[in-house]
C-alpha cells in the first residue's frame, strides 16, 4: 500500500508539471528498450514493479540554443492485469518549443495465464510469453515562440495569435501483442485534439482539431540461439494525416547476454517522405533519411543506451550528427 501511494503522488506532480512535445518528434529512442515512448499498449512489458526512464537528445554544437529534446517515462504495474504510466516530452529549437505530456491506463491479457514474475527486464528463449494489451492515453500538448528578447518596433498580431501560446488536450489509444519471439503494435495518437483556448477563432480552433492524427504500426521478431545470442529484425511504419507524410524504420538489433544481464548493438534506417504543393494540382516528393547507430546494456536493475544518427540524402539539417543518451531504472 505504502508504494502505490508514493506513486499515485508522484503521478499526480508529473501531471502538473511536465512540459512535452505536441506531435512529438520522435527519431529512434523507442529502440533503446522503451517502446512505451510511442506505444501505450508497450505500458509495464516485461515489468513487475516500477520503472523510470530518462533520455537526453540533442546535437552538441557550439550554440547557446542548440536543439535539444528530453524524455521520461514512468510505468507502475499497479496489478496482474493494469499498468498505470506517465510520458512526457520536452522539445526545444531556438526560440521555439513544444511539449506533449500524457497518463497512460493499460490493461493485460495472458492468453497463456505465464505472468510475467521475475525481476529480469528483458525476455530469454527459456520465457513463455503471450500477451494481448489495451491502453488509452489522456495528455495535454502545446507549443510557445518565446518573443522576449525580438528586437522589433512592433508587434506581429498574426505571430502572436498562431505561435505564441497554444494549447491542447489529446487522446491516444494503442493495442499491442507480445510474445516470446514475435511482438506487434498499433498506436492511434491524437485520436481527438482539442483545443484548451476557448478564445480561440473558430477558423483556428477546427485547423487545430481537424487531421492531426497519427498512426504507427510496428512488429519485432526475436531470432535465438544456443549462444547466448539474439538477433531481432524490426520496422516501425508512421503516417500523419495533417501533412500527409509516411516514414518507415527498418531496424536490426543483436543482444548478446552477459551474467545478470545483456548488451546489445543494432542499425536503423529512416525514410521519411511528405508531398508538397506545388501549383494547381500538381505534387512534388520529398524524402529525409537519417542512419542510427545504436548500442546499450541491460544489467541488473539498470539500463543505458547511446544513439548517434545521421543525416543522409539531399535533405540535411546540419552536418553534425544527434546523440541520444537514455538511463533507466527499475524498483
Amino acid at each position: 500500500m505504502p508504494q502505490k501511494n508514493y506513486f499515485i503522488g508522484l503521478l499526480v506532480l508529473l501531471v502538473g508539471g511536465l512540459s512535452a512535445q505536441m506531435n512529438p518528434l520522435y527519431f529512434n529512442e523507442y529502440l533503446s528498450e522503451n517502446y512505451y515512448n510511442i506505444h501505450p499498449a508497450m505500458a509495464g512489458v516485461n515489468l513487475t514493479g516500477l520503472r523510470i526512464d530518462l533520455g537526453t537528445r540533442q546535437q552538441w554544437m557550439n550554440s547557446a540554443q542548440k536543439p535539444n529534446t528530453q524524455f521520461f517515462s514512468l510505468e507502475y504495474k499497479s496489478s496482474a492485469k493494469t499498468t498505470l504510466g506517465v510520458f512526457g516530452v520536452n522539445d526545444q529549437n531556438g526560440y521555439h518549443s513544444q511539449f506533449k505530456y500524457h497518463i497512460t491506463y493499460c490493461y493485460r491479457i495472458y492468453l497463456n495465464d505465464e505472468i510475467w514474475n521475475t525481476r529480469r527486464s528483458f525476455p530469454t528463449k527459456n520465457d513463455n510469453i503471450q500477451e494481448l494489451s489495451f491502453a488509452l492515453n489522456l495528455g495535454r500538448s502545446g507549443m510557445n515562440l518565446d518573443q522576449s528578447n525580438w528586437n522589433r518596433p512592433s508587434q506581429d498580431p498574426l505571430l502572436n495569435q498562431n505561435l505564441s501560446a497554444d494549447h491542447y488536450t489529446t487522446f491516444d489509444a494503442g493495442v499491442a501483442y507480445v510474445s516470446t519471439r514475435l511482438s506487434v503494435q498499433l498506436s492511434f495518437h491524437n485520436l481527438a485534439f482539442l483545443s484548451s483556448d476557448s478564445k480561440a477563432p473558430e477558423e483556428a480552433t477546427i485547423y487545430n482539431i481537424g487531421a492531426n492524427k497519427i498512426y504507427m504500426g510496428a512488429m519485432q521478431y526475436e531470432i535465438y540461439t544456443k549462444k547466448e545470442w539474439n538477433f531481432e529484425p524490426s520496422f516501425l511504419f508512421q503516417f500523419e494525416e495533417k501533412t500527409n507524410e509516411s516514414s518507415l524504420d527498418l531496424n536490426f538489433k543483436i543482444f548478446k547476454i552477459i551474467r545478470n544481464g545483456r548488451i546489445w548493438t543494432g542499425i536503423s534506417y529512416r525514410q521519411n517522405n511528405v508531398k508538397i504543393p506545388k501549383g494547381v494540382g500538381l505534387e512534388t516528393d520529398q524524402s529525409y533519411k537519417h542512419l542510427t547507430l545504436i548500442s546499450g546494456l541491460n544489467y541488473r536493475k539498470m539500463k543505458f543506451g547511446y544513439q548517434y544518427t545521421i543525416a543522409r540524402g539531399k535533405v540535411q539539417f546540419s552536418s553534425q550528427g544527434i546523440h541520444y543518451i537514455t538511463l533507466g531504472f527499475q524498483i
